[in-house]
């Protein structure tokens, strides 16, 4: 029997093709003995597409060489195993995954243990089949559904927004755990999911001098802060805000459903209200709506209700960054970057991080701290009930902020 040879099994979706190997290098060897050994596995479309512009469409191969350690069993076979996923392909598109080793100067050579075609479904599965002409097929490439395993492979979209079609609960819960938020629309199945090839983000580990703002000092004696108490309440009146605003808005009913159930079976992924309340009149002031995941916190949106010269939302802002801070958080996620988000770039912690290399990363140490049971919680620094007295907060830090 000639040695080495390899095995595969694939997958394919509409957009993905996975694969699950086995190699064989070489037999005689004691049950136990191991090697280590490079692997490059591949995938390339069996033909290019070509757009009316002459330009190549889709993906147009992809490699990924790894080190795995083999071992040798009972029978003496010194194996190696692994599994290799190749995400954003064409619908409807043949390709050729190639499996080789890697020149380890053990005699293997580089040439190509094994051949195999896959050929990507025309839509998404369980999908009326229609969908395959009446959407472009490029769009396709983003496309996340029931049938994807979710996980650091999103941080290499090519693309700032995947989609899916109507998702229900699993699927958002899944997409939020994730990294990725959800934006449905009243007019509209498709539901756009934010995954930033650029994140803005708060780095909370800078010292950061939040309580020292000018006008945390002067108006903290108006305010008090709460976290979860009316979550449905203060998302819709977030939701009227919006429309007020004329900006259109994202918060339907199901969405608000689900992050409220979410919410309440708590898990790796927390979900909060947290509420600026104006002492004076009781009125809800600023709110900020929020998850968090081990040790990194997200806003999803936020909303200022009473608008004069003491700026509710910075101080909740400034108030909240405290609050992380104290409570454990590293990071503090915001999004795309808006150009309001200039004046945190400084002494904030402000910085842009690169989705694949530096953001998903962090991500994955923050889902493994909440998998274990350690994350952080912002319900920990505020006392339930009436909640926390901003006139009580100290601002003892280094440095000083007068905005």
């Amino acid at each position: 029997m000639a040695y080495p040879k390899a095995s595969a099994e694939l997958a394919s979706s509409v957009n993905s093709v996975c694969t699950t190997w086995t190699i064989e290098l070489e037999e005689g060897k004691s049950a136990g003995e191991t090697r280590l050994v490079k692997v490059i596995a591949a995938l390339d479309p069996k033909a290019k597409d070509v757009s009316k512009d002459g330009g190549v469409v889709g993906i147009t191969g992809t490699d990924e060489e790894f080190a795995v350690e083999a071992s040798a069993g009972a029978d003496g076979v010194l194996k190696a195993r692994g599994s290799s996923e190749f995400h954003f392909l064409l619908p409807a598109q043949d390709y050729v995954f190639t499996l080789r080793l890697a020149d380890n100067g053990r005699g293997y050579g580089n040439g190509s243990l094994l051949t195999q075609q896959a050929r990507t479904s025309s839509c998404g599965e369980g999908l009326n089949p229609s969908l395959a002409r009446r959407l472009p097929r490029e769009m396709w490439c983003t496309y996340v559904g029931n049938e994807h395993r979710l996980g650091q492979w999103l941080g290499s979209s090519p693309e700032d927004m995947m989609w899916a079609l109507q998702p229900e609960y699993e699927l958002l819960r899944a997409l939020w755990l994730n990294a990725c938020f959800t934006l449905p629309s009243p007019e509209s199945p498709i539901t756009q999911c934010p995954n930033p090839v650029s994140r803005y983000c708060l780095d909370l580990t800078k010292n950061q001098p939040w309580l020292r703002s000018k006008k945390v000092r002067r108006f903290k004696k108006d305010f008090r802060l709460t976290v979860n108490s009316s979550y449905r309440e203060t998302f819709m009146q977030c939701e009227c805000t919006h429309t007020d605003d004329g900006k259109g808005t994202w918060i339907t009913p199901q969405l608000v459903d689900c992050l409220d159930r979410c919410r309440r079976e708590g898990g790796e992924l927390r979900v909060y209200s947290i509420e600026l309340w104006e002492k004076s009149s009781g009125k809800l002031a600023a709110a900020i709506m929020a998850l968090s995941v081990g040790d990194i916190f997200h806003d999803y949106t936020m909303a200022t209700m009473i608008r004069d010269s003491r700026s509710a939302g910075s101080i909740l802002t400034k108030v909240v960054g405290h609050l992380l801070t104290e409570a454990g958080f590293t990071l503090w996620y915001w999004g795309f970057k808006n150009p309001y988000m200039a004046e945190y770039d400084g002494q904030y912690g402000g910085t842009t991080l690169d989705n694949r290399s530096e953001f998903w990363p962090r991500w994955q140490q923050a889902l493994e701290m909440a998998r274990s049971g350690s994350s952080c919680d912002l319900t920990a620094r505020v006392p339930s009930g009436t909640g926390l007295d901003l006139e009580t907060l100290s601002a003892v830090g280094v440095g000083a902020d007068d905005t």
